[in-house]
């Protein structure tokens, strides 16, 4: 087994700045946070001392963390056996490295929130109870989950964390802007090439030629990439995905990879890209009129959708489409990867401990809980039921753009490449992928060779990661 010493890498996050426009949002939606209400599962006897603690670290920031708190209190209303008590931890690198730094020194917490690549890991840690531990123990029906999250925390037919909060790339648009350049907002573009000749029509120029509307905000995302990899049925590294024997090789710089690099710097170099800092930076060019398209996460589209309001416009004015990429090379299935995080539980914690973070996590999965999550923040709910709640019922008929996400993933087929990679160092990886583009949007690297350069260290990280597992 791997220790998580080996694993703690520097942090990757990104800065949150949404200024005057996210205190605006964050007053709105804490007031819907703060609607009460809900019955638990917890089954637990108030102990002679009181309830037990169960510390959980997440990652949710501001507002979204006051949603967290709506379904803590709930939980924490519905029994007396246990209070759960969350502690924000940063980025979800910030909290693998904190958990990384704490275990053996008694301040590791019960239950904790880590997002999709930190799976591979987690599992090698062997400091989990993996979460089919306790299915089996309860026989928890997990029939009415969302498959496609199951596959993802599934490993070699285990689930080892409970998924939580889901979410899947989408395009965003401005429908006016579609209008006034002669395409049909109902027809977003599907593939790189499409979006190139949008943006060409969508671009606007003052006399001297200065960009004053660009087509479409691009960030640098390794997770974008990953999904348009995807898209095109390509795998990322190999040993499919690291799904069937552990991942040796980075395969992402082949052909199909390049060609969305080159689009990138050739999109921004033409003038009809801005390269924004990050997917606020993207979402607020939207909403202020700097860009007529960005490509995000549906987990943000209910904060573009009030970034919009914010700024004096109709949200209906936001269109959503399926996130482009190139079309899949012949004879290839291609298709969205279920991304987001999932709840872990850690073995340093007691019996009774474990017991109540398992408690916590199904009161969490109930379909009333996660409709009102999906409401609330735009995550995809874990439960297929939670659809059909008046909750996720209402978000649906306010922001019908939401179901244009949550079909992309689910109309995806089931292969390996999205089904999404696994491997241990993947936020290091991500990282020489992120750092690639940028080499080659700011420092006119050439395409190509900046992302061998980076497939070959990333392979180089696998097999580094891959010793110290034996």
């Amino acid at each position: 087994m791997i220790s998580l010493m080996d694993a703690k890498r520097p942090r990757q996050g990104r800065g949150w700045r949404l200024g005057l426009a996210l205190l605006l949002i964050g007053a709105a939606l804490l007031a819907v946070a703060c609607k009460g209400g809900g019955q638990g599962d917890g089954n637990g006897q108030t102990p002679s001392n009181g309830p037990i603690t169960i510390t959980l670290w997440h990652s949710m920031r501001s507002p979204y963390e006051a949603f967290l708190k709506g379904i803590i209190d709930k939980f924490n209303a519905s029994q007396s056996a246990y209070k759960v008590e969350a502690i924000y931890q940063g980025s979800y690198t910030d909290s693998l490295n904190k958990l990384i730094s704490s275990i053996g020194s008694g301040d590791a917490p019960a239950l904790i929130q880590l997002d999709d690549v930190s799976t591979q890991i987690m599992i090698d840690s062997d400091e989990i109870t993996p979460v089919q531990d306790l299915v089996d123990e309860d026989n928890y029906d997990l029939s009415d989950f969302d498959p496609k999250a199951l596959a993802y925390y599934r490993v070699d037919g285990k689930l080892y964390s409970m998924p939580f909060n889901l979410a899947g790339p989408i395009l965003l648009y401005d429908k006016e802007d579609f209008s006034e350049a002669g395409l049909d907002p109902a027809e977003p573009p599907r593939t790189l090439e499409e979006v190139r000749a949008f943006a060409e029509r969508l671009v606007k120029r003052d006399g001297d030629g200065k960009v004053t509307r660009n087509g479409i905000a691009l960030q640098v995302s390794a997770w974008f990439f990953e999904q348009m990899l995807a898209k095109q049925g390509v795998l990322y590294v190999n040993n499919d995905n690291g799904r069937d024997g552990r991942a040796t090789e980075a395969l992402f710089a082949g052909a199909e990879g390049e060609a969305i690099i080159t689009w990138y710097r050739d999109m921004v170099r033409d003038g009809l890209a801005y390269y924004a800092k990050d997917d606020t930076d993207a979402l607020l060019s939207v909403a202020q009129d700097g860009s007529s398209m960005a490509i995000g996460s549906t987990a943000v589209l209910g904060a573009a959708s009030l970034l919009v309001a914010v700024a004096g416009q109709d949200p209906a004015r936001l269109g959503a489409g399926p996130m482009p990429a190139p079309e899949p090379p012949a004879g290839k299935q291609g298709g969205a990867i279920m991304g987001g995080a999932s709840l872990w539980i850690l073995r340093q914690s007691s019996e009774q401990g474990q017991r109540g973070a398992w408690e916590f996590t199904k009161f969490a999965s109930q379909p009333e809980q996660q409709a009102q999550w999906y409401a609330d923040t735009g995550y995809f709910p874990t439960r297929l039921s939670a659809y059909d709640l008046p909750a996720a019922q209402q978000q649906t008929q306010k922001y019908p753009q939401f179901k244009t996400a949550v079909d992309q993933v689910h109309n995806s087929p089931d292969t390996p490449a999205t089904q999404g990679a696994l491997l241990g160092r993947f936020n290091q990886v991500r990282g020489r992928v992120s750092r690639a583009f940028e080499e080659v949007l700011t420092g006119g690297a050439d395409p190509a060779d900046a992302l061998q350069s980076a497939a070959e260290d990333a392979t180089k990280d696998m097999e580094d990661y891959n010793r110290t597992v034996g």
